[in-house]
């Protein structure tokens, strides 16, 4: 026989499904409002199945246990799970994490609204079920909470040191170390403060970090890391013959050592030369292993700053699009000396061959052949 409320939910459901065939038929099936509108018809029709099941919460006095008699602890949920199905239908149609955390709240309400009914009737001393949930989940709970509290703690810290100057990050963990070096001081010494004192101070400090993460997230990077993430500075090396601000800044000038060098490249009055490990004399060319790395040493001897570059051919980046394979030293100063080491997996194209030069000197080139 059907309830009451069963009743409101049936017609409730059968008005989702006939808008949702509706909006299918003569919108569009992939839309928005069609996805919003599946979500509708499984939640009426999960809960018109809790009402038919539970007969809307009415038993007969006969049917009645000592277990269950007292009212049900009041629980949060089905407010996480409701928010949870909410994230599921918004990652369909916006980014699979959403998705993922919707999946990750429904499966954490399944499993304690479960465990908590459950334990709310194994009898009727309400204080014995409370330890019974307690025993079954918090070695469960404890790990995952504290993982996500640490987790949240340092992606909340890590948006405000991004946010700030260098400078300004300095002294900030100065405070943070101080303030807790002083918490944990005042705790030692007066280890009777009460439990509500430390929790209402950890709770400010947690809450105070993730509005401030929050905060940062809303003034976005520091301008330098701006500058940085728009020039790709740290993937891409600028070997022109102009200094670049970024690759070219803290240049080392010595090698440790010269015993594994495979060839050393001068720059001689205006002239590149060539000496290769186990060959006697000047060479204009240099062969280097194939899909091995090959250590070559730039020594500059003129004045002014100049580089090494290594032009290896091109590679195709899109259908039609080819772009020049570039590798080089930092600028080095009069006398200094620099590493530079190669690994090409294949030979050069025939009548294209690959080359060492030092941008700002014309018409000077070393010839690199791959066996």
């Amino acid at each position: 026989m059907f309830t009451p409320g069963s009743k409101y939910l049936i017609a409730i459901t059968g008005l989702s499904a006939f808008s949702l065939a509706l909006y299918m038929l003569l919108v569009h099936p992939s839309a928005l409002g069609a996805v919003a509108l599946i979500g509708l018809v499984a939640a009426t029709s999960l809960l018109t199945g809790i009402t038919l099941f539970t007969r809307d919460g009415h038993a007969a006095e006969d049917q009645t246990s000592a277990a269950t008699l007292d009212t049900p602890t009041p629980s949060m949920w089905p407010l996480v799970g409701a928010a949870g199905f909410s994230l599921v239908l918004v990652g369909t149609v916006t980014t699979p994490i959403v998705f993922i955390f919707g999946i990750v709240a429904i499966l954490a309400t399944l499993v304690e609204w479960t465990v908590q009914a459950w334990s709310e009737r194994s009898s009727a001393d309400v204080s014995y079920n409370a330890s019974i949930r307690q025993r079954i989940l918090n070695p469960i709970e404890y790990p995952v909470l504290a993982a996500i509290g640490v987790a949240v703690i340092i992606f909340s810290f890590s948006r405000v040191m991004l946010a700030i100057s260098k400078d300004a990050g300095a002294i900030i963990f100065i405070v943070a170390a101080s303030a807790i070096s002083l918490v944990g001081l005042l705790i030692s010494v007066r280890p009777q403060l009460k439990k509500s004192i430390v929790q209402t101070i950890a709770v400010l400090a947690a809450v105070g970090l993730v509005g401030a993460g929050i905060a940062s997230m809303g003034f976005g990077l520091r301008e330098d890391l701006v500058v940085a993430a728009e020039e790709d500075h740290y993937a891409h090396q600028e070997c022109g013959e102009e200094k670049s601000e970024h690759f070219d800044k803290g240049v080392s000038e010595t090698v440790s050592a010269t015993s594994g060098a495979d060839a050393t490249i001068e720059l001689v009055d205006g002239k590149l030369t060539a000496q290769v490990q186990g060959i006697e004399g000047l060479q204009d060319s240099i062969t280097v292993r194939r899909a091995n790395p090959s250590n070559i040493i730039f020594r500059n001897k003129d004045a002014g700053e100049f580089r090494l570059s290594a032009h290896l051919g091109k590679k195709q980046i899109a259908d039609g699009v080819m772009e020049d394979v570039v590798t080089c030293t930092q600028l080095i100063s009069e006398g200094a000396e620099q590493w530079l080491t190669l690994t090409i997996n294949k030979p050069a194209v025939s009548g294209e061959p690959y080359t060492l030069s030092v941008p700002g000197v014309e018409g000077q080139s070393i010839v690199v052949v791959v066996p």
